[in-house]
């Protein structure tokens, strides 16, 4: 039983080694924001005895666009015509070769050159694999931007820096012989650790110019705000005192018991729809309504009418408005006429009106 599953493990190894461009791999979308990331088996033996001195097996690779695939062989440190492990001057050749010949897996340094040029020499060189550590320290792992390679792809990978000196320091030791298998781990679609920095800038300078757009609309309808209420209350104060200046012209009178009021059926005050009483105090107004003096005065403070025909007491004694009531922030009270103006218009009224009841006794006492 154990001898056959290692017979069927030895003939995958052999398929995934002549043909490292799987049916799984086949299927995976390189898309540029996905990536896939591959388990690296690396199992060191020793070689006069053949038994196993270390073996591990840990997800940290990432595959190259278009070269996603297993593969398994002996590891090799490549060198190139420079003299240098990085794989960029071809032809390049594995280091410490071993006497039986099969599939081999090159190990290159990052550096010097692109990704592309270390694997297409790696290739040429007859690698089933290429295996690029970097030369650097770095928490996440770049996704190395290669192209298809014809006729016969090779799988890639990118590891840590201290994964691929690590792999280097046992191929120094020429007592060892190092056996890598790499496979498939997972497949990432959206990494959270590869989103384009300049869409999270462009986001987080909309954001920041939407805050401050907004908070200064907030703060420019607060000041019109405070601007409208002021300006209301502003209005508000000068039509008081305008009304309070135009009920200061307006006369009053004590009724008496002989009065028109009270003679009769007598009148009423339009406001409380109470009858005139001797002694009480009434307010006649420009367009000869009468009320109480008591009643009267609240309303044309307020109002600035009157109760009954709403003729409007600012115009009639001279108060004019530049401009609608409505209009708050642009207002302008001004009086027109000074305290001799009022004094004659009184007189030239009060002329009048004696006139008026005299024609209408004379024209009582002819009629009798």
């Amino acid at each position: 039983m154990h001898v056959t599953t290692l017979a069927v493990w030895t003939l995958l190894g052999v398929i995934a080694s002549s043909n490292p461009w799987s049916a799984v791999a086949a299927t995976i979308d390189e898309a540029v924001d996905s990536y896939t990331t591959a388990y690296l088996n690396v199992t060191s033996y020793d070689v006069s005895t053949g038994s196993v001195v270390q073996s591990e097996k840990s997800e940290i690779g990432k595959f190259g666009e278009f070269h996603v695939g297993t593969a398994s062989g002996v590891l090799l440190h490549v060198i190139g015509t420079d003299g240098d492990r990085n794989g960029c001057e071809a032809p390049v050749h594995g280091e410490h070769e071993p006497t039986v010949p099969g599939p081999w897996i090159a190990l290159v340094r990052r550096g010097k050159c692109s990704f592309q040029r270390k694997v297409d020499n790696a290739r040429q060189a007859g690698a089933s694999a290429v295996i690029v550590y970097n030369d650097r320290e770095a928490i996440d792992l770049d996704k190395m931007k290669l192209l298809p390679s014809d006729p016969r792809n090779v799988s890639a990978v990118f590891t840590y820096k201290w994964k691929g000196e690590d792999m280097a320091r046992m191929l120094d030791d020429t007592k060892r012989r190092v056996m890598v298998k790499i496979t498939i781990a997972s497949h990432c679609t959206r990494p959270y650790g590869n989103i384009n920095r300049t869409s999270v800038l462009f986001v987080s300078i909309s954001f920041i110019v939407l805050m401050v757009i907004s908070l200064a609309w907030l703060v420019f309808y607060y000041i019109q705000r405070f601007r409208y209420i002021h300006a209301k209350d502003q209005l508000s104060r000068r039509l008081c005192n305008a009304a309070k200046k135009a009920l200061s012209k307006i006369p009053t009178k004590h009724i008496k018991m002989d009065d028109k009021e009270i003679i009769g059926d007598g009148d009423c005050c339009a406001v409380c729809i109470e009858p005139y009483k001797p002694s009480e105090v009434v307010r006649i107004l420009p367009c000869r309504h009468e009320f109480h003096k008591s009643c009267v005065d609240p309303w044309l403070l307020e109002h600035r009418t009157c109760p009954m025909c709403k003729m409007d007491i600012l115009k009639h004694y001279g108060f004019l408005f530049t401009g609608s009531q409505e209009s708050f922030l642009h207002v302008e009270v001004e009086e027109v006429t000074n305290d001799f103006d009022v004094y004659q218009f009184a007189r030239g009224r009060s002329f009048m009106d004696t006139a008026q009841n005299s024609r209408t006794t004379l024209i009582g006492g002819t009629a009798d």
